[in-house]
């Protein structure tokens, strides 16, 4: 764990000096990028989730988080992403949204990325249709050791990869960091972090604690431009047996089979008791080389508002007048984001 240690030791010591956070991310990002070099980093990062408490027992998320660090100053996470059953690449894996006043530093650390496209912060035209227009920022692949920043306000989307493939997100308040953070780093605090927001914000504290309180942060495509989702609609989580084939699969896939070991200590501990039967299969297929799939539970894909297709994007883009020719080529917002910051301050 000494790599990650290192890592996490170097990237706070960006973030407290630098005079702000945008700055901090700017120089956090050589840093991620070096990291995505080294094989040892994200065999650290795999050990570290696998000896977590609870990872063999969880249900099923489309994308593996595996968290590496939680701090005052940022929180940083490796996301593996599972491809579709067919390897198509050209729907998306979620709503097209923004995340508020965060900031968000992503690096591809394994496999051949994905596409990623950006938008301006998204602007009402009708209230009560819940309709909005933005307009596209960047459309462009996200390939190993690839660094992009989507600031705060700005929203994005990835389209899904055609393999396993994994990023590190290093995420930030974009705001300097103050008390509120280290409370809410406190034990106490962030494991009971749901219910405690919500007694905050009934009691009418959200805005002196600076809760993140998710509201029409989601929007997808229709045929008169971006629909909002007034409150997130988050994945249904699919059956334990799916987690634990994409655990596997990142385990294989990525060359790090002899985590095996790390895998039959914590069932000798009684991790993953209920699920211990498929764990041994699995096991067996990882250790004499038998191909591990990773799996989407059904509920994680086919999502009209949250699976939709390059197309279905350029579609709304073209009813709201944007510049998108019929090859499906785009003109970028005049000033990309640092014009897409301004708009949205």
């Amino acid at each position: 764990m000494d790599r990650i240690r290192e890592a996490v030791r170097e990237l706070v010591g960006v973030f407290r000096s630098a005079p702000s956070k945008h700055e901090a991310n700017r120089a956090a990002g050589p840093i991620l990028e070096q990291l995505t070099r080294h094989p040892a980093f994200l065999t650290a990062v795999l050990e570290k989730y696998l000896t977590s408490r609870g990872v063999l027992d969880r249900r099923n998320y489309p994308v593996v988080g595996m968290e590496i660090a939680s701090n005052p100053w940022f929180g940083l996470v490796a996301n593996c992403w599972i491809p579709l059953p067919g390897r198509e690449t050209h729907l998306s894996t979620k709503a097209i949204h923004h995340h508020g006043n965060m900031l968000l530093s992503t690096a591809t650390l394994f496999g051949p990325g994905y596409e990623h496209w950006m938008f301006t912060p998204p602007k009402e035209l009708d209230r009560e249709r819940g309709l909005y227009e933005m307009d596209l920022l960047e459309a462009a692949p996200h390939p190993r050791h690839h660094v992009s920043f989507v600031d705060a306000w700005v929203a994005h989307t990835p389209f899904y990869p055609k393999e396993l493939s994994i990023t590190l997100a290093l995420w930030s308040n974009r705001f300097d960091t103050t008390w509120r953070d280290h409370l809410k780093r406190l034990p106490g605090v962030s494991q009971n972090a749901n219910l405690l927001r919500d007694v905050a914000v009934k009691m009418g504290m959200r805005k002196a604690l600076d809760l993140k309180v998710v509201e029409s942060y989601d929007f997808f495509p229709t045929a008169e431009g971006f629909q909002v989702m007034r409150e997130r609609k988050e994945f249904e989580l699919g059956p334990n047996e799916d987690h634990l084939h994409s655990v596997f699969h990142v385990v294989q896939r990525t060359g790090n089979e002899h985590l095996g070991r790390v895998i039959r200590r914590q069932l000798a501990r009684g991790a993953g008791a209920s699920a211990r039967p498929t764990i041994e299969r699995l096991l067996d297929d990882l250790e004499r080389g038998r191909p591990i799939d990773g799996r989407l539970s059904s509920m994680h894909h086919g999502i009209p508002y949250a699976n939709f297709t390059r197309e279905d994007v350029l579609r709304a883009l073209r009813a709201l007048g944007k510049k998108v020719d019929d090859g499906g080529k785009f003109a970028p917002a005049p000033g990309g984001q640092e014009a897409a910051r301004a708009s949205a301050h």
